[in-house]
């Protein structure tokens, strides 16, 4: 499956309690100012843009990558592919992402809690300033 464009948030749930359960409250994002890009080659590149900030994502898939967690410290993890979808185990939650057709889903899941992020996003067809 093709993952490679650039994704405008369309909805969000449990985005505020997510955040509190693995304790990076201190992250205020508007719906609306939140863009993830993707690029798929030999490396996978994942950049979200939120209001002013940005983190990026570089990996191979089934390789271990240095990334970094929403509260900026970095951690060692192996990116896989299964079933169609991105997975990545951070330290306290475990992150998907997949495509069917132009929307990206993208599903965290707290570890030790039933607390889960979900953000559609739709490809946008015009550039992102």
């Amino acid at each position: 499956m093709p993952f490679s464009g650039k994704y405008v948030l369309e909805s969000q749930e449990n985005y505020k309690e997510f955040l509190e359960a693995i304790g990076v409250s201190k992250v205020e994002v508007a719906n609306e100012d939140m863009v993830t890009d993707i690029y798929q080659g030999a490396y996978y590149s994942i950049t979200k843009y939120m209001g002013g900030d940005s983190v990026t994502h570089t990996f191979m898939l089934n390789r271990e990558a240095e990334l970094e967690d929403l509260d900026g410290t970095t951690f060692t993890t192996t990116v896989r592919l299964e079933g169609g979808k991105i997975k990545i185990q951070f330290p306290k939650y475990v992150y998907t992402a997949e495509v069917s057709g132009d929307k990206l889903t993208e599903v965290s899941m707290h570890c030790n809690f039933f607390f889960t992020i979900k953000n559609k996003t739709k490809k946008n067809q015009r550039p992102v300033d």
